[in-house]
């Protein structure tokens, strides 16, 4: 007679062949679980009942999306490997499983995933890739939609992969602008209303209106607005809006869209895909809490793409991604780059920090992977990317050194070293650890300002007379801005391209000098607004930024000689009229930049330790003239 426990597991056993044999037959394998052990710990788990966590490398490719014309890159199949793929693409894996890596990441090429001999993660982009995809599930066919691109996302997985999970989508703009600013009156709803007045899309911004307000002219009291007809409702004046009804509108609409997209991708992806894990939409970093739950109602895994600054876990983000979302977490995407590199990458475009050696890289990684797995809900860490970008700029201009390889198919020998001796600790680091996830929502830190009192000064200080030095202009790779002085006032000639805009560093005036600190350090302090009267093109937004003395880039090593930490702020933006106009920002609003300035700062604004109060434009119009005819500090 055979034993119950015996013929169940004999079962299980057949089962699982004959799911194997299925998904040879139809398409690619899967079968992957998530689960949580007796000690809260989750995990994935193989149909073996293998338990493990996903350590993964991105777009592990033999050649680059879109290079563009005339730049080097990474295309080692014609010239090493005698144009057979199939050679590279195992020498690609055996140089990750050499080194402790189990999976690849996204965007990785069929020739080094098909044969099944590691676990994928696709993206299936179910909503392909414009700029206005979150506002799709309001299209009448969304549905259709979804499922032809679902697959076609397949269709691009070679037939005997090993699939571990598929994301639906990668760093979806779900704050409005993009995926990352998180602006309170720029939200969908504005986008929505952005598009022509026949867009399908803000027909359905238009319906969800009408459905809550009764009416046009429900809207337009609750917004405190006036407007004859809903195209005569513009994002522009929504902008100026933060009345309780239009954030509880700007709310709702969003977390509408997320139910919508949620639902419907993972359901059809499930039917397309029976048994595939869904691994989320890889956040960049942040996104609406409504977006997160309903990503976590929907998906099996909840994927956050983060570059930090310190090599540690930032603990305080992914337990909001947890509580928010319940599902267990994969850090998705992070990097390092070294100033000392084998492709001569500049990498002066790109996200995270730069050190100054391969070396640094890899203290770095070690510092950082066994810190992040270590939290019991964190089950895959990939970093981007396996080569280096062109030194020349990749389709969008990035030019890093990300790679553990170079662009001449040659290892980062210390990156890797280090890498190896991580990845080797990290089934146990994650297995025994102790560590507890917070019970409830991190608070965001404010930001504090205590002026000193300074009764000598003037009630009022003009940052247009002359300055400790020039002013600076910075931009996206598409961007650009001038600035020259026309009486007393400052024109600035700016073209805000189609990502983050451009901006100007305006110094503190000369009479502000101080003699510690990097040059031309002042001291602004004992104000307590900046105010600005300016023109500026009607629609489009700017942002005041300030940075203290010793403040640069994230991945600066920050000069403290002036008192500060080095931190950088931002104001919530403004926009412009079309009319002279003056705007007021008070300095305790400021919030700091994630992208910019000592992220281990104290939170705390020194004024008296100044680098630069600045602005930044974005958006449309896209090209113009901003006149700002007075620009100063008061009480």
């Amino acid at each position: 007679m055979i034993h119950v426990r015996s013929f169940a597991l004999l079962l299980a056993c057949a089962m699982s062949l004959l799911v194997c044999r299925l998904a040879e037959a139809t398409g690619p394998r899967g079968g992957y679980k998530v689960v949580k052990d007796d000690r809260g710990v989750w995990w994935f788990e193989r149909a073996t009942g293998e338990r493990f966590v996903s350590i993964g490398v991105n777009n592990v490719s033999d050649e680059p999306y879109a290079p563009r014309p005339n730049t080097t890159f990474y295309a080692p199949v014609a010239s090493k490997y005698g144009g057979d793929k199939g050679a590279w693409g195992a020498a690609a894996r055996r140089l990750l499983t050499d080194h402790g890596f189990n999976t690849l990441g996204a965007w990785s090429a069929a020739a080094v995933v098909e044969g099944g001999a590691m676990p994928c993660t696709p993206v299936l982009y179910v909503v392909e890739g414009d700029h206005v995809r979150c506002l799709d599930a309001l299209r009448p066919d969304f549905e259709a939609y979804v499922r032809s691109n679902t697959k076609a996302g397949i269709a691009r997985i070679p037939k005997d992969a090993d699939v571990l999970g598929v994301f639906l989508d990668n760093e979806m703009p779900w704050f409005g602008k993009s995926g990352w600013d998180d602006i309170p009156t720029y939200t969908l709803l504005e986008k929505a209303f952005e598009l022509a007045s026949d867009n399908v899309r803000r027909q359905g911004a238009v319906k969800f209106l009408e459905e809550r307000h009764g009416s046009l002219k429900g809207f337009a009291q609750a917004w405190g607005r006036s407007f004859d007809t809903w195209d005569a409702v513009d994002a522009v004046t929504m902008q100026s809006c933060s009345g309780d009804a239009a954030m509880a509108d700007r709310e709702a609409f969003t977390a509408m869209l997320a139910d919508r997209f949620f639902e419907v991708a993972a359901r059809i992806t499930r039917e397309e895909m029976p048994g595939t894990l869904l691994l989320g939409v890889r956040f960049p970093g942040n996104a609406p809490e409504s977006v997160i739950r309903a990503c976590g109602r929907h998906c099996d895994v909840v994927s956050v793409n983060q570059y930090v600054f310190e090599p540690r876990a930032d603990e305080r983000t992914l337990a909001r991604f947890w509580l928010l979302g319940g599902r267990p977490l994969m850090h998705t995407e992070f990097s390092w780059r070294s100033r000392s590199n084998a492709s001569g990458n500049p990498n002066t475009r790109g996200a995270g920090a730069i050190v100054e050696t391969q070396a640094e890289r890899a203290a770095a990684y070690e510092g950082l992977v066994p810190d992040t797995l270590s939290l019991p809900v964190v089950i895959g860490s990939h970093w981007f990317e396996f080569s280096d970008q062109s030194p020349e700029g990749r389709f969008d201009g990035e030019n890093s050194n990300y790679g553990i390889v170079d662009i001449h198919d040659k290892p980062y020998g210390e990156l890797l070293a280090g890498m190896s001796r991580a990845n080797a600790t990290l089934h146990d680091v994650h297995a025994k650890t102790t560590r507890q996830m917070p019970a409830t929502l991190p608070k965001r830190r404010a930001v504090t300002y205590e002026p000193g009192q300074h009764p000598g000064r003037p009630p009022a200080l003009d940052l247009l007379q002359p300055w400790v030095r020039d002013p600076e202009t910075w931009g996206a790779p598409d961007a650009s801005m001038r600035w020259s002085r026309e009486g007393d006032a400052l024109v600035l000639e700016y073209d805000a391209g189609s990502q983050y805009g451009a901006g100007i560093n305006i110094f503190g005036p000369a009479s502000c000098a101080i003699p510690r600190g990097p040059a031309g350090s002042t001291d602004l302090d004992g104000y307590f607004v900046i105010e600005m009267e300016a023109t500026a093109p009607k629609g489009l937004q700017i942002n005041v930024v300030f940075a203290e003395a010793g403040s640069g880039p994230t991945s600066s090593k920050f000069d403290l000689g002036a008192g500060d930490d080095g931190e950088a702020f931002i104001a919530d933006a403004w926009f412009g009229t079309g009319e002279r106009t003056t705007y007021r920002v008070p300095i305790a609003s400021l919030r700091r930049q994630q992208f910019h300035g000592n992220q281990a700062g104290d939170f705390g604004i020194t004024m008296n330790a100044s680098k630069n109060l600045g602005l930044q434009a974005s958006g449309g119009p896209r090209t113009g003239r901003i006149v700002v005819h007075s620009f100063r500090l008061v009480r």
